[in-house]
């Protein structure tokens, strides 16, 4: 039997701010909490789908990955469709909040226990 080899741990990455006016680092912050937020540890790909799928052009991961470094800003024509994609995942999550909490509230209704 041979050894697998442990998986490689992941790569920090290295940031570096001193570029970016405040207003900029602001923006790259809310990027971050947005693909957190939404997406989880591993959001960067996804937040790029769904980015380019918004703007009708390829947005790559590593695209994303230099606005979160602070090598380059995140462009000011992103900016709005962020929002909208921001916007979008908010009433989402919403949506699946209260349908969590309708399930697993105090008193579930006479109608929701039928299916169960």
């Amino acid at each position: 039997m041979t050894a697998s080899k442990p998986p490689r741990a992941r790569q920090e990455v290295k940031v570096d701010l001193s570029g970016l006016s405040e207003r900029q680092a602001i923006v790259r912050m809310h990027v971050i909490r947005l693909g957190e937020m939404a997406f989880g540890p591993r959001w960067q790909s996804y937040l790029a789908e769904i980015l380019s799928s918004e703007i009708g052009r390829t947005v790559g991961q590593p695209q994303i990955g230099h606005w979160i470094s602070g090598r380059r800003p995140v462009p000011e024509a992103m900016i709005e469709p962020l929002q909208r994609i921001a916007m979008r995942l908010a009433g989402d999550m919403e949506r699946r909040a209260d349908l969590i909490r309708a399930d697993w509230g105090p008193d579930p209704s006479p109608e929701d226990l039928k299916g169960l």
